[in-house]
């Protein structure tokens, strides 16, 4: 028995050694850089960013992404850049920037504070600020897009 003692601590020693001197790279200053630059041509800075994967009827879902900037000292978005990679396609980032108008009114209510980009990809030009942690992509009409079982078309704040 007491050979199997000293067997079983010499191996949890050893492994224990081995351990120690299989430390993990210290890693210094890891930063990992956004796709959407941290301010505008303006200068102005990221208020909020939005993500989502949405229906998409020729790849297998699009990562729909829009970071909102503004004046700093103001609640309301004045630009955006926005942001898709069509999976299964060709996966790559494409991205476009525009001005945002902001307005009033869906088909639901006419309170409701509307996003229009300008410059903004097909189908992806009106949002409606459900919260400050909600965005729902509407039509042309102002009405809510329909999403399917799997995805829908309500993009969630991030940042």
């Amino acid at each position: 028995m007491s050979n199997f003692l000293e067997q079983f601590v010499s191996l949890f020693f050893g492994i224990l050694l081995l351990s120690a001197s299989c430390k993990a790279p210290k890693v210094d200053n890891l930063q990992i850089t956004p796709w959407y630059p941290e301010k505008n041509k303006a200068g102005e800075p990221v208020k909020a960013v939005f993500e989502s994967r949405v229906p998409c009827p020729d790849c297998q879902r699009l990562k729909l992404a829009i970071a909102f900037y503004g004046k700093p000292q103001e609640n309301l978005p004045t630009s955006y850049t926005m942001s898709r990679v069509y999976v299964g396609k060709n996966d790559e980032r494409v991205t476009n920037t525009g001005n945002v108008i902001l307005k009033y009114g869906t088909s639901l209510d006419s309170t409701h504070t509307v996003y229009q980009l300008t410059d903004a990809a097909n189908g992806f030009q009106y949002f409606w600020k459900m919260t400050d942690s909600l965005l729902f992509v509407l039509d042309g009409k102002l009405s809510p897009k329909v999403g399917d079982a799997g995805q829908g078309y309500v993009l969630n704040r991030v940042n």
